[in-house]
């Protein structure tokens, strides 16, 4: 039995060998097979989540991805006229300047293949050893991460995708490498890879991108010139440009460590050699570095922001046209929008801007701004907004803004921002502000010269006048002297600078035509509302204006100085220049220099202009504070001072701009001619004989034809204020007889002028040269009036003061007042002629003993009997004139039946030239007074001074005539009461000046001429 189970025992152990074989082997084949199923399913989740990861990254084409890595911010320029260069336009990101693989030094693309990504050549995009590294580190969370991106890689990140950290966006960055590298060669790569590199800071502070830009930022030069060690700190930089910046001593000393890195992979690489890596790894770069540069929107703030917003405008004027679009119909909000995507344009892609600014007339204008002697101190005021409140300026800048364009061409050749530009960024020169007084020669006289309306000698009446008013029903405009001037030429009216004038020409002209005028001539700022304002001539307006504009809109009377209308405002305004209210201007620019120009004065004083122009160059200077309060009249001069200063130094260095010798031609179609003063008209013997004659400028078209018919003599008698036609039969003592003028316009009533502004006169000063319109309304009521009663006399120094009461009958026109001493009856000396008046002075009282009565007289001649007699200075008792020698009244007839003749106590009449008799203070001679006399000339530090002789009429004043040149004629500067004045003005050599005396009879013929020599 047990040899059977032996035998049998053998094979079963082989079978169980055989069957453990077979069951390893099906173990093997099944954890092979499933390591295959694990490394299907491993690789399809990867590639599952790498397509999930790209799934919404869109497959560019090929168009797209060469306008996003080709296409970069560039840095722009912008050049003055004569091709230097300003500065570089502002970029969001900054300094770039692109730059071809070919002009990059080739130590600095050596050194940033080494170090950023050596096999550049040698792959299709993505570097599998460096994107597995820095996956195994992230993944094992090594404390050192070494990048993992390819050149490729680093463009895609900075140009395509966002600067995010994430699987996602890694995975995009790959998938879009991959794609570029099959559709651009390598040198295209890398050069786009270089415009686009950000190495921090250069030498002024301000980014810097791409190579080129670094290059001349960091080192100052060329990327092209760049050495060994120069090119190798760059490609270190790339890294972390903050930490390794060459301009700070710790960031300096580690850029010169992380430089030695890039030259150990440079010569791992074969780049360089040994001995090259010796030298640049030794080499000091702080005396190579780029020292700072002046900025342009450090130095030249207000021009550089001046040229980014003024270029995209015309960007976009360009593009509207190209398109059709009426710049018209654009919304203003759609054009803002328009010009600010132009400006980013501008700031991102490289524009040269090449301007008309002369830099050195700019930096003339800079330096006058810069100055503070220029201008007033600061100011601390408060002020109230709309909503009411009220807020409290400190240490207000005293602003300026101009701007100076050449007349034939239209360029802008320099322009005053303002003071500070850390202070006040707004630019004062393109902001509007009112314009005062600079709108009279646009808005007033020009469209009235064009229109034939008015001529220089032109008579306007600067006389009360009410206006519509919305709010308040009418309002008085005033002067700036709060004074009316009466009837006088237009020259007259623009040379001070009148308002009343002024408003009354624009509404002659008619408002929307006048504005329509001023919109020609290149003012924008006008809307609806204006055609509303009548003080829009004065500076009214809703938005005001700016310097450039206004001063392009005076530069259009110089450029069409050939045009009749366009010289006669011109030579207006060289009277203002040269004797009016910018004469200021002739303490800087010499009187051979031709000039015309224009002062502008708001009514607060919150604006002050002037606004000039020679035959080449026009300037308009604003001063003012930029939350607008008055400026004080200390400072009302500042405008000429800019102006005067300015174009000073600019004839001066730069002739060929402005000659000082070039003169505004005369056209043909000019004439010169005597007109009636007061009606514009030709002079009629009654003009003649009034003395109201005036010479000057006609456009020939326009010369008049008619003769004057508005003078008239006739007798004005005064009664309760108001001047009335005498009747007949009215005494002569009580009346005024002479050549009287009709009024042009009828003026407000008293009360209406009280009612608006009680402070102003409520008649012009020439008002009593005015012939009436109404006859005396009192009639006579019979019989001789009332004497006066409670006649009083006090006496103190030479003057005797009466004083008495009144029976007040309606037929009263006035008193007649009689004096006698201890030598001397009683005579008549004066007229009181107005029957409200109950007090008299006498200021001829020479004696002590004195006494006086007075008697009243009616409309109808008839005089009463004398008061009782009042005396001073002595207790004698003094006879009345014995009344049967007189008239029918019983009393002697002091008038004589003339009004002129003299009575003694007796009776008998004296002769008033003997000095048997008094003297009547209060008439004079019935005709126009002797010319003056002996009228001599000075040259004063104040001007030309000149004196003369006349009579001692109390009622005589004088006019001043003056000619600079007999083509000119005799033009009037003024009118005074004093035997002196002064022509505060330079003058041309061989200018005459005469003098005329004027009462209400007329004027005298005129005195000696005397001549201003200026060599003397």
């Amino acid at each position: 039995m047990s040899n059977n189970h032996t035998s049998s025992s053998e094979p079963t152990k082989k079978k169980r060998r055989r069957s453990r074989g077979r069951a390893f082997w099906i173990i093997f084949q099944i954890v092979f097979v499933l390591g295959l199923m694990g490394a299907a399913v491993a690789g399809g989740i990867v590639t599952g989540y790498v397509a999930a990861l790209v799934k919404d990254e869109p497959v560019r084409s090929k168009e797209e991805l060469e306008n996003k890595i080709f296409t970069n911010y560039l840095t722009g320029f912008a050049y003055y006229s004569d091709g230097s260069l300003i500065g570089q336009l502002r970029a969001e990101e900054g300094d770039r300047r692109l730059v071809k693989k070919a002009d990059v030094s080739p130590y600095l693309i050596n050194a940033i293949i080494a170090t950023e990504d050596h096999n550049y050549y040698h792959h299709s995009g993505v570097s599998l050893q460096s994107t597995m590294r820095g996956a195994i580190q992230e993944f094992t969370n090594q404390p050192v991460v070494t990048g993992g991106s390819t050149i490729t890689q680093q463009l895609v990140k900075n140009t395509i995708l966002s600067a995010e950290v994430s699987h996602t966006r890694k995975a995009r960055e790959i998938f879009t490498a991959i794609r570029i590298e099959r559709m651009f060669s390598k040198d295209q790569i890398l050069e786009a890879y270089m415009n686009e590199i950000y190495f921090g800071k250069n030498a002024n502070g301000s980014n810097v991108y791409g190579v080129q830009a670094a290059a001349k930022g960091i080192f100052g030069k060329d990327v092209k010139e760049l050495g060994l060690a120069e090119g190798s700190y760059l490609a270190g930089m790339i890294q972390n440009p903050g930490a390794y910046s060459p301009f700070r001593a710790e960031s300096y000393q580690r850029g010169k460590e992380r430089q030695k890195m890039v030259l150990d992979r440079m010569l791992e690489n074969g780049f360089i050699t040994k001995t090259q890596y010796d030298g640049a790894l030794t080499s000091d770069l702080k005396a190579q570095l780029a020292k700072p540069t002046q900025q342009a929107y450090r130095e030249v703030p207000f021009l550089m922001m001046e040229i980014e917003d003024r270029a995209a405008r015309q960007l976009v004027d360009a593009d509207l046209l190209e398109k059709g679009r009426d710049k018209s119909t654009i919304g203003r909000n759609e054009y803002r929008q328009l010009v600010e995507e132009k400006r980013r344009d501008i700031l991102r892609k490289g524009y040269k801007i090449h301007t008309t600014i002369d830099k050195s007339v700019y930096d003339i204008m800079q330096a006058v701004a810069a100055d503070p002697k220029n201008f007033g101190k600061n100011r601390t005021y408060t002020i109230r907004r709309s909503n009411g409140k009220t807020e409290k300026i400190e240490n207000a800048l005293e602003e300026v803004g101009a701007m100076l364009i050449h007349n034939k061409t239209g360029a802008i050749l320099g322009m005053i921002g303002g003071r500070d530009f850390k202070v006040e960024q707004t630019n004062h020169a393109t902001v509007p502000r009112q314009p005062g007084s600079a709108m009279k020669p646009l808005a007033a006289y020009a469209p009235a010269f064009e229109l034939g309306l008015l001529q220089p000698a032109s008579p306007i009446d600067d006389a009360p006048v009410l206006l519509a008013d919305g709010q308040n029903g009418s309002h008085l405009p005033k002067n700036w002297n709060n004074k009316w001037q009466g009837i006088m030429s237009a020259r007259e009216a623009l040379r001070m600078s009148w308002n009343i004038p002024a408003i009354k020409t624009y509404l002659k002209v008619g408002i929307p035509t006048a504005l329509e005028y001023v919109k020609k001539m290149g003012i924008t700022t006008l809307v609806d509302a204006d055609n509303y304002a009548a003080t829009g001539v004065i500076g009214g307006l809703t938005y005001g204006t700016t310097a450039e504009e206004i001063t392009n809109a005076y530069a259009t009377f110089a450029n069409h100085g050939s045009f009749v209308d366009a010289y006669l405002i011109t030579d207006l305004m060289r009277s203002v220049v040269n004797n009016g209210t910018g004469t200021h201007v002739r303490k800087y620019v010499p009187r051979k220099v031709d000039v015309a120009g224009k002062t502008g004065t708001t009514n607060n004083s919150n604006d002050l202009w002037f606004v000039g122009y020679t035959p080449e160059l026009s300037m308009g200077v604003w001063v003012g504070f930029d939350e607008p309060y008055p400026m004080p009249d200390a400072d009302k001069y500042v405008p000429m001072v800019v102006w005067g200063k300015v174009m000073k130094d600019v004839i001066a260095k730069h002739p060929n701009l402005s000659p000082p010798d070039s003169t505004f031609k005369k056209p043909a179609g000019i004439v010169s001619a005597t007109v009636d003063s007061k009606s514009g008209l030709l002079p009629s013997e009654l003009s003649k004989e009034a003395g109201h004659l005036i010479t000057d400028l006609f456009n020939s078209k326009f010369v008049p034809r008619k003769v004057d018919d508005t003078h008239q003599k006739a007798r004005v008698i005064t009664y309760n204020g108001e001047r009335y036609l005498a009747k007949e039969g009215t005494p002569e003592d009580f009346v005024t007889e002479g050549v009287f003028y009709r009024s042009p316009d009828p003026l407000p009533t008293k009360e209406q002028i009280q009612t608006k502004n009680s402070r102003v006169a409520t008649q012009p000063p020439d008002w009593e040269q005015r012939l009436p319109d109404k006859e005396d309304p009192r009639t006579e009521t019979g019989g001789a009036p009332s004497s006066p009663s409670g006649v009083t006399a006090t006496g103190s120094g030479k003057q005797v003061t009466l004083t008495w009461q009144s029976a007040k009958e309606a037929d009263l026109v006035g008193y007649r007042i009689y004096r006698a001493d201890v030598q001397n009856g009683f005579v008549k000396v004066a007229t009181v002629k107005d029957p409200s008046e109950l007090t008299f002075a006498d200021t001829t009282a020479i004696h002590r003993d004195l006494g006086y009565y007075v008697t009243s007289v009616d409309i109808a001649g008839h005089e009463s009997q004398p008061s009782a007699i009042a005396s001073v200075g002595s207790t004698q008792t003094w006879q009345l004139p014995d009344p049967n020698q007189g008239t029918e009244t019983g009393i002697p007839n002091p008038m004589d039946n003339n009004g002129n003749g003299q009575t003694d106590p007796g009776g008998t009449p004296t002769n008033p030239e003997d000095g048997s008799g008094g003297t009547n203070t209060n008439t004079d001679s019935a005709s126009p007074p002797a010319a003056p006399k002996s009228l001599s000339i000075k040259n004063t530090p104040n001007g030309w001074q000149l004196k003369w002789k006349g009579s001692s009429s109390s009622e005589q004043m004088y006019n001043v005539y003056f000619s600079p040149d007999s083509a000119s004629g005799y033009l009037l500067l003024g009118t005074v009461s004093s035997t002196s004045f002064t022509h505060a003005a330079e003058v041309p050599n061989g200018s005459n000046y005469y003098i005329t005396a004027v009462n209400s009879y007329g004027e005298s013929p005129h005195s000696n001429i005397v001549t201003a020599n200026t060599t003397e």
